[in-house]
């Protein structure tokens, strides 16, 4: 009988059978691609919904002095005394010790809203690595900005939003801090280590694969190679209410003042609590008649000792809108915003200090005294001397009121996160 193996018949078989099979091949792979552009062509799409950002808007603000601007790719340096646009990633932000500036993050480039203020100290090195948003407003994902701190002292401000949260992150050689929007954060870099303190909100402080959850008022320090400390009670603020999230009364006393012969017929300035965006402040107003000494203060009694501390420093937040009266006045006293402290010294001698804020310069051969000038319509944070280790000041027992106030014609000016830390 014949071989039938290598027919012609049987190879046209084999080969059709092969064509069948390459052909059940083919229609399984398009099916399976159909399927991945059925299925992954909207899991793609909601992916990039989800996933894609554009970037904020962010400049650096200069509080004091000349600040010193580096891009990474470039050893060119910046030096600003007012503003400057970032429009890059990965700028670096240098102080050195008679200079402050901010890094502010805006919904816009008109600056409408303020989203998170850095603002870096004296001698300090801050670089901002970037501030993104989502591009759809679909996507649940909250903004993120993000800073590295090298050497100094920063403190953060996350403002509250209403629509989308704020993540932020400060990344140290020692920590990696996370915050939100609503958080106030002060973070201090040394060689040697990270200290980390909420005054309002909280944080997470993580480093060596470890982390601590800190609350308002208490701080945490992480030492080189080594994970944060258990959280430890901060500094006692001697002031209630000094953020103002409570109302005035019962917490501070409300003054008004006008130097003239008929008062009755004198505009007196206004004490207000108003919401700035981000926070709540003291609004102090005057819009009356011109050429005519006015006062407007918030006042709250004190009386405590401060005998077994080591440490008693004034903090508050200050935003200078307008003055009709240039400088501080002739005699250096009439600043749209100042601060007094009343002090009992340890011989039992009354004792004040006091300090002024003023944005337009003083007229030629007035003197300034006990007062600085900052830019109008930012926020400056104010830390005065150490009143317990001075070398000019007496040395306070008590610490009997503060008082917070307007002074001289027409001014308008806010005041907030006021604090007497005692350590």
């Amino acid at each position: 009988m014949a071989d039938l193996a290598g027919s012609p018949s049987t190879d046209t078989a084999r080969s059709y059978e092969a064509v069948g099979r390459q052909a059940w091949i083919i229609l399984w792979a398009a099916f399976a691609v159909f399927l991945v552009i059925v299925i992954g062509t909207p899991l793609l799409i909601r992916w990039y919904v989800q996933n894609a950002t554009v970037p904020r808007f962010a400049r650096v603000e200069v509080i004091r002095g000349t600040a010193l601007v580096t891009t990474l790719d470039s050893e060119a340096i910046t030096a600003v005394v007012d503003t400057l646009p970032i429009t890059r990633d990965g700028i670096l932000l240098r102080t050195d010790d008679t200079a402050r500036a901010n890094i502010s993050v805006y919904d816009n480039e008109k600056a409408t809203v303020n989203l998170v203020t850095a603002q870096l100290r004296n001698n300090g090195e801050l670089r901002f690595l970037r501030a993104r948003t989502p591009r759809f407003r679909r996507s649940t994902l909250p903004e993120l900005v993000e800073f590295q701190l090298g050497i100094g002292r920063v403190r953060v401000t996350g403002n509250s939003r209403v629509d989308r949260p704020v993540q932020i992150v400060v990344r140290t050689p020692h920590a990696h801090v996370s915050l939100r929007d609503g958080d106030d954060v002060a973070i201090a870099v040394t060689n040697e280590n990270t200290e980390v303190s909420v005054r309002n909100g909280a944080a997470r402080v993580e480093a060596q694969g470890q982390s601590v959850f800190l609350s308002g008022g208490q701080r945490t320090a992480v030492p080189l190679g080594r994970p944060p400390s258990v959280p430890m009670a901060g500094p006692v603020n001697l002031v209630v209410n000094g953020d103002f999230t409570a109302p005035l009364e019962g917490t501070w006393k409300v003054e008004a003042l006008v130097d003239a012969r008929d008062p009755t017929a004198v505009t007196y300035g206004t004490v207000t609590v108003v919401e700035t965006g981000e926070r709540k402040a003291a609004y102090f107003e005057r819009d009356g008649e011109d050429g005519i000494h006015t006062e407007t203060a918030i006042v709250q009694e004190i009386n405590a000792d401060v005998l077994d501390y080591d440490s008693l420093i004034l903090r508050l937040d200050v935003r200078l809108i307008s003055q009709s009266l240039p400088g501080g006045g002739q005699q250096s006293s009439e600043f749209p915003l100042m601060a007094r402290i009343d002090f009992i010294d340890v011989d039992g001698n009354p004792q004040f200090w006091t300090w002024g804020f003023y944005a337009v310069d003083p007229i030629a051969n007035w003197p300034i005294r006990d007062g600085e000038k900052i830019p109008a319509f930012l926020w400056y944070d104010y830390e005065s001397p150490d009143f317990l280790n001075s070398p000019t000041f007496p040395r306070p027992q008590k610490v009997t009121r503060i008082r917070i106030y307007a002074s001289g014609h027409n001014y308008r000016s806010m005041v907030t996160g006021i604090g007497l830390i005692a350590q």
